[in-house]
């Protein structure tokens, strides 16, 4: 039977995601919980396993709350066989039925669904998909996209000349216990993970299998993964040839990504960052922003180019990770940087195993956390690039602090904050306001720890809330607005559209990491103003002061190019920190306009997103106003 060769263990402290789900069977407040309504159990269960169906497949357990207590069920025996054979009765095709597992004298209903190859639909109710820890609605012709894209058309699907004797048993030990299959033999898992299909007695190898298991690596000329060490911003060839290449890193995959994250983690540079409310030293990148790139590479490349494997560039300024093929599908550049869940996956069946492995997690964050991440270290939002050939993502480790978050950082003072906490509050400064759903965005935090951490910010006046229930949210208390400041945000935007986190300000020096001995950023001639403006002369810091809180354009534009007339390169970032405007706003509204008319002439004019981007007056408006 499918509950004794399912080990439930490894799923009862594990995070929802992907390819797994919890709910409780009751509903109510603490103190007078009653059984939920059976046919909306019934429904959900069909919505979620018909849902994990049309994705990679799942597991949903009923019984489990959402800090991860057991509280099992209180249903007669009618009643929950209704529910088991859910799968059977209300989906077309029909999957299999739920099972019964008792774990520390708590009955916990179990659905092990696996991956269809044709899309499952609810009858009468439509096809859901798996999106993350989501299952939305979906359509039938897109499921059947998905799978044609994910599974006919993969390298990985092919068949592979290996046979079971040339995978590493243990590696597939490891697999079977993260999934909670140990019950099952080495075929049975292959088989159930798709990576494998019965012919005859025995079994036949996919090349997904080869990739992931193979005791002494794929045959695949480039299924690893090069790391170059560029010495600079730029690469060059001949008597300044700047490029180190490292040993490649070449096996399964898994020995690939162990060996590719060990070797960039000891190359990469540990500067002075900001943490939590305080500088110290800290990592180049978020670890999770370039893993999450990493395995992006390893995860969804295409295989089938056999000429080029995963490249990895380490220069001064930037990392850049390259993989062979373009994006799956009809999925483009402009749908992953809205940063809203996609589900395009080029090797499924890889992915699936990854999870298993506890090499890749199974929370749907991705590209959105990996986002989130480098905003929180207030370094520029990562760069994605797609062509026909390839994939280049590219993190940048240029600071982006303004005078603004400067301010609010002086104004928290000694107060002993975790890193969450002070990215939540700073986000909230920036934002006017955070709620749960948004705090798991930035953080990775579950529903409950957000929610946790959101009232122990309100208790110590730092937050208010605002409504209750799924529409509460939280802002700034007075208090600490008092002592920041002036608080305003910018009406009908909030400062993240306005591109708060550009790549103007350079805060750091790329070699050292640490800041300039006089407290300033670094300029690209070595000029520039500090960030607090107190190197503008005394007459127009007056004009500036005389704008008020809603200038019309016609005062702003020459106190910019008066501002930008003083023989120093000027960033955008440091404008809207004198003018107290937006970095978007100000750039489409004036900078933009300024350099159209010729008022204005930029650093670097072949490359408008450099990040070391400044502005002056042109040399004739210079000598003009002089």
């Amino acid at each position: 039977m499918a509950e004794l060769r399912f080990d439930i263990t490894p799923f009862l402290d594990q995070d929802e995601g992907q390819h797994f789900d919890r709910k409780s069977l009751y509903e109510g407040e603490d103190s007078a919980k009653r059984s939920r309504n059976r046919r909306a159990v019934r429904d959900q269960v069909a919505e979620y396993v018909a849902g994990f169906a049309n994705a990679e497949g799942g597991v949903l357990i009923l019984g489990i709350e959402d800090d991860r207590t057991m509280t099992g069920h209180q249903l007669p025996q009618d009643a929950l066989n209704s529910i088991l054979k859910t799968p059977s009765t209300r989906l077309k095709p029909a999957q299999p039925d739920g099972f019964i597992m008792n774990v520390q004298r708590c009955e916990l209903i179990v659905f092990d669904v696996p991956a269809s190859d044709v899309p499952v639909q609810v009858i009468g109710d439509g096809f859901p998909l798996r999106m993350g820890d989501q299952t939305v609605q979906s359509s039938e012709s897109q499921i059947n996209t998905l799978k044609f894209e994910g599974m006919a058309e993969s390298w990985e699907s092919r068949r592979s000349s290996m046979t079971l004797a040339d995978l590493d048993e243990r590696l597939l030990e490891r697999a079977r216990q993260g999934a909670g299959l140990s019950a099952l033999s080495d075929e049975e898992y292959l088989l159930k993970r798709k990576l494998a299909d019965h012919r005859g007695r025995g079994i036949v190898l996919r090349n997904a299998a080869e990739l992931l298991f193979a005791r002494y690596g794929p045959d695949h000329p480039n299924a690893g993964v090069r790391l170059f060490r560029v010495i600079g911003t730029e690469r060059y060839t001949g008597p300044e040839h700047n490029v180190e290449e490292r040993p490649r890193c070449e096996g399964n995959l898994p020995a690939v990504i162990s060996e590719i994250r060990t070797v960039i983690s000891s190359l990469l540079r540990r500067p002075m960052r900001l943490v939590g409310s305080r500088f110290q030293e800290s990592v180049e990148y978020p670890d999770f922003a370039w893993l999450e790139a990493l395995l992006n590479a390893i995860a969804h490349r295409d295989y089938r180019v056999e000429g080029a494997g995963i490249e990895v560039w380490l220069f001064d300024d930037r990392m850049e990770v390259v993989s062979p093929g373009g994006l799956v599908g009809n999925l483009t550049t402009e749908a992953l940087l809205t940063l809203k869940r996609v589900h395009h996956s080029r090797n499924p069946r890889m992915i699936r195993v990854l999870v298993d492995l506890g090499l890749a997690r199974d929370q749907g964050e991705g590209i959105p956390r990996m986002f989130a991440e480098m905003e929180d270290a207030f370094l520029p939002r990562p760069d994605i690039d797609a062509t026909n050939r390839s994939v280049t993502v590219t993190l940048r480790n240029t600071l982006t602090l303004n005078a603004s978050d400067r301010k609010f950082i002086s104004a928290l003072g000694d107060l002993e904050l975790s890193r969450h906490e002070f990215r939540t509050l700073l986000y909230t400064y920036r934002h006017g306001q955070i709620d749960n759903a948004r705090l798991r965005a930035l953080s990775g935090l579950d529903t409950l720890s957000a929610s946790y951490l959101l009232r122990g910010l309100r208790d110590r006046d730092l937050l208010a809330l605002h409504s209750h229930g799924p529409n509460s949210y939280y802002t700034l208390t007075s208090v600490l607005k008092s002592q920041v400041g002036e608080y305003k945000l910018e009406t009908g935007e909030s400062r993240a559209k306005d591109g708060e986190f550009d790549t103007d300000g350079r805060e750091f020096d790329t070699d050292t990491g640490k800041p300039g001995a006089d407290g300033r950023e670094f300029s690209v001639d070595g000029r520039e103003f500090d960030a607090d403006g107190g190197e503008l002369p005394d007459y127009i810091r007056a004009r500036i002061a005389k704008l008020g809180k809603r200038p019309r354009r016609v005062r702003v534009r020459p106190i910019i190019h008066l501002i930008c007339n003083q023989g120093k390169w000027v960033t955008s970032a440091e404008l809207a920190g004198f003018l107290n405007i937006g970095q978007g706003k100000l750039t489409a509204g004036y900078i933009t306009p300024m350099m159209h008319s010729g008022e204005l002439e930029s650093r670097f004019p072949d490359k408008p997103n450099h990040p070391r981007q400044a502005y002056r007056a042109v040399a004739s408006q210079r000598s003009e106003t002089s």
